[in-house]
């Protein structure tokens, strides 16, 4: 076949299945994809340079498919779903290791292979500056794949994609000196500072006006989430090829786009959309990851053609391996303990900083730099032959044993997929077995509609539910519904799902209405391993006198929930008022608010607020609201409550439901003189 377009598909096609092949294998080997992938690459380029297949024998990587094709995906995806408090509380010591960490490994290499005389010093310092950098295609692969503890994946994320600036200004910077010899010592200095400046601040603003226009397209077509998606597509890759026409760091222009999107993502994409936007990148990671590491490997075996090569090559490593190890070990001995010498957070300790040193993987990055030196620079092939024997023995021999290391030293790996039996479990137990597997359902779409992702029915009759990197268990044994997690955090977010779920069917179906009511309300959900999370919650702190109104005026449920929003908008307790308001009424459309014994509770997220606000309001004479037994309704709760915190309205629900089932309490606030009196009542256990 000789149509160009036919080949090009079959090869896509053709990587893709093998891809999907081996990692299925891989997995059940417990080997790590990405490794995996570059081995069979490296062996399929041997095989076919013995065989003559020459539709694949001129197939390799380039510094185009890496730049414009392969970082763009791998990065705008890290971003989106980087723990931005995580990367926030380690910017620190991530900038320490990836710029003066970076300085110190150039010139440790640099001065070391001039020495031995591996390379001239030119070539020596132009080797450190591509090799020095860790690599973000290799290292998110990975330690995505060994479940690397929060902390320490950010750490080395972190690290691997804000060092791609440093690493490309100095090679820039070598590589001019190179060139220009007549260059003063000054005029270099002055020149690789303000250089450094603009490439690295450069891609930061072009990422951030990218991810504004972005975000304010994704809002116009906030309906539209096919039109989202393809928003978001265009932007990762606008956002790198900008920046790098106007010669500035596509890496951290990717970088900041992406996060400028993840901080205003949660107001604006719609649960669903953010869930299958999560899964577009997910997929189109694993395509560029799987094309980088298959190609990888076909281009290190064309690099090792002959075996004159393979033995030059190998001596020379044999100084190069330890070489490039004692300087990132070295860069790593001097600034974190100075980071943590001086700061106040937590140290980083030495377990965490050996696996920093072990995990410095290096992958497709410095091969885009290495094959852009000039065909005609002194050396180039044997720097190129040196960087793809270094690139192999990072991800063969540290890559493999990555896992190992962390278990050496009980670092402790995040969960995996499958792994969550094992997790923190609460269980809830109905009347009936009936009840509860309604129940279970309503939970289940409650949580779709947060975004959720719920996957195929298990061995033990268990849905396993997954959205970004949380993974939680449902399951039902005998009368009892199980959820489990990862950790405390999450497993009050469960608890709060399933009070929500419990509110709703109230509003539904009489036959819950007791439950809902009853004072027990807190022993409904028992805990098992979570010893001390209290079901409860404590009103008073969002009580305020200024939000307190004993006589409302209106008349009607419509101008009960306006005058409720407007003492809230008066008070300065929110902004936006007609967003409020409307919000508010779009709730009430899909569900009234309305309990019985005369108390309604209308509630609505919003964008904007902090914290909850709570506005109370009475009508002795009462109004027509749509309660559940058919009476008017005379005490009203108004909760609004911040959409970026998922679900914390939710106990505050549970909890005054609670304390309206009880009669002294409820009529004691409908005939308070004061609003005082009435924080007082609410205070009542």
């Amino acid at each position: 076949m000789h149509d160009p377009l036919a080949l090009s598909i079959i090869l896509i096609i053709g990587f893709l299945t093998v891809a999907m092949i081996a990692s299925i294998l891989l997995k059940k080997l417990r080997f790590p994809y990405t490794i995996g992938l570059v081995i069979i690459g490296f062996f399929a380029g041997i095989l076919i340079r013995q065989t003559g297949f020459d539709p694949l024998r001129d197939v390799m990587l380039t510094p185009e498919i890496i730049l414009y094709l392969i970082l763009p995906t791998l990065i705008y995806d890290a971003a989106i779903n980087m723990d931005l408090k995580a990367l926030r509380m380690n910017i620190v010591p991530i900038l320490l290791l990836a710029i003066f960490g970076l300085l110190i490994s150039l010139g440790i290499i640099g001065g070391l292979l001039s020495v031995f005389s591996v390379f001239s010093i030119g070539a020596a310092f132009l080797f450190g500056a591509l090799i020095s950098a860790t690599d973000p295609v290799a290292v998110i692969g990975l330690f995505n794949e060994v479940g690397a503890p929060r902390r320490l994946g950010t750490l080395l994320d972190g690290e691997s994609i804000f060092n791609d600036a440093t690493a490309i200004v100095l090679f820039s910077i070598i590589s001019l000196t190179i060139a220009r010899e007549s260059v003063s010592t000054g005029e270099l200095i002055a020149g690789s500072m303000l250089n450094f400046v603009r490439v690295l601040f450069g891609g930061l603003i072009i990422g951030v006006v990218v991810g504004g226009i972005g975000a304010l397209l994704t809002r116009m077509q906030k309906d539209h989430s096919i039109l989202q998606i393809v928003i978001s597509l265009i932007m990762a890759y606008v956002s790198f090829i900008a920046a790098e026409m106007l010669s500035v760091s596509g890496v951290m222009s990717t970088l900041a786009a992406g996060i400028t999107v993840s901080l205003f993502g949660t107001t604006i994409l719609e649960n669903r959309t953010r869930f299958f936007l999560e899964h577009f990148w997910e997929f189109f990671s694993f395509v560029a990851n799987s094309f980088v590491f298959l190609l990888l490997g076909l281009t290190e075996a064309g690099s090792f053609s002959n075996w004159d090569v393979i033995l030059q090559s190998l001596m020379i490593l044999l100084i190069v391996i330890p070489v490039v190890s004692l300087a990132r070990g070295v860069a790593i001995a001097i600034l974190i303990p100075l980071y943590n010498r001086f700061t106040s957070g937590e140290k980083i300790s030495p377990a965490y900083q050996f696996v920093l040193f072990w995990g410095g993987l290096r992958g497709a990055v410095p091969v885009a730099l290495v094959l852009a030196i000039s065909p005609d620079f002194p050396g180039r092939d044997l720097i190129v032959n040196v960087t793809f024997g270094y690139i192999l023995f990072t991800l063969l021999v540290q890559g493999t044993t990555v896992k190992t290391v962390m278990n050496l030293l009980k670092i402790r790996s995040e969960k995996g997929y499958y792994d969550y039996h094992e997790g923190i479990s609460f269980s809830l137990k109905l009347p009936t077995a009936k009840l509860l597997e309604l129940l279970k359902a309503r939970v289940l779409d409650a949580f779709v509609a947060e975004g959720f992702f719920i996957g195929e029915e298990q061995s033990d009759k268990s849905r396993l539910l997954s959205r970004g990197q949380k993974f939680i268990s449902i399951g039902m044994h005998r009368n009892d519904m199980i959820l489990t997690a990862a950790d405390q955090e999450d497993l009050a977010y469960c608890k709060q799902m399933v009070y929500e779920t419990l509110l709703d069917l109230n509003n539904s179906i009489s036959s819950l209405r007791d439950i809902i009511k009853s004072p027990a309300l807190p022993e409904i959900i028992r805990s098992e391993e979570s010893v001390g999370n209290k079901a409860t919650l404590n009103i008073a702190k969002y009580l305020d006198k200024d939000l307190i109104r004993l006589s409302l005026s209106a008349e009607d449920k419509t101008g009960v929930i306006t005058e409720l929003v407007d003492i809230a908008a008066v008070a300065g307790a929110i902004s936006h008022r007609d967003d409020v308001l409307q919000a508010v009424f779009d709730r009430e459309a899909s569900m009234s608010t309305g309990f019985d014994n005369g108390v309604a509770i209308p509630h609505a997220k919003i964008d904007g607020p902090e914290n909850i606000v709570l506005v109370i309001g009475i009508k002795k004479t009462g109004i027509e609201f749509e309660s559940l037994d058919g009476k008017p309704a005379r005490l009203f709760f108004l909760i609004i409550s911040p959409k970026s915190q998922v679900g914390p309205h939710i106990q505050l629900l549970a909890e005054i439901a609670r304390k309206m089932g009880n009669p002294e309490i409820r009529e004691g606030i409908i005939e308070a003189g004061d609003a005082s009196e009435i924080i007082s009542r609410l205070k009542q256990r």
